[in-house]
């Protein structure tokens, strides 16, 4: 199964048209997300009060509630939260572990993935898909941990062409605060559905 449709540079160019027409005053989401950024960054090591209210809060970015928590083993998504907020990429069982866990949705546990860090982990969602693939996303290939680490390999990838730090400054100036590259991608993925 291919992933993503098309090139890095094509998608490159959409993004500045897409940053060129982003207007931040219209963006509702823009004045929750550095307090969720802020209340994982402020904290040094997650615990099982942390996980609840950051699912939580994550859930208000979604267009269904959050129906199901299961922690048959809470520690195990403790240590697999605390190794993403240090930086460390899990793997395919890891996000099936935390999707499991949270409502089995990979988009809320993405979500919340990047409220923990930002810098490591972007939002994985429908409309990301549908930019990235010109297609409508079937459940059974979005919700592929497998999908999601090739949709961050690609934003890694991105991150290195000529014209990427012309569209992230672009992207900064519009939404009005810093913003990390990894969000700066997602959401004009987001936008340009």
């Amino acid at each position: 199964m291919k992933l993503f449709e098309k090139s890095k540079q094509e998608i490159i160019e959409q993004l500045i048209i897409i940053a060129n027409n982003f207007e931040a005053t219209k963006e509702n989401y823009l004045l929750s997300y550095p307090h969720f950024l802020n209340y994982f960054k402020n904290i040094e090591s997650i615990n099982l009060e942390n996980v609840i209210i950051g699912i939580s809060f994550t859930y208000s970015w979604m267009p269904t509630i959050l129906k199901s928590i299961k922690l048959e083993n809470p520690e195990n998504i403790i240590s697999i939260l605390n190794d993403a907020k240090n930086g460390k990429q899990i793997n395919e069982k890891g996000l099936s572990i935390l999707k499991t866990a949270f409502n089995n949705s990979l988009v809320g546990t993405s979500k919340l993935l990047h409220f923990i860090n930002p810098n490591h982990y972007a939002i994985w969602d429908s409309r990301v898909f549908r930019f990235l693939n010109n297609e409508e996303p079937h459940k059974y290939k979005l919700e592929k941990p497998e999908a999601y680490l090739k949709y961050l390999k690609l934003i890694e990838d991105l991150k290195t062409e000529k014209i990427f730090k012309d569209f992230y400054k672009l992207m900064i100036e519009k939404v009005g605060y810093q913003i990390t590259e990894h969000r700066a991608l997602e959401l004009a993925f987001f936008k340009g559905k």
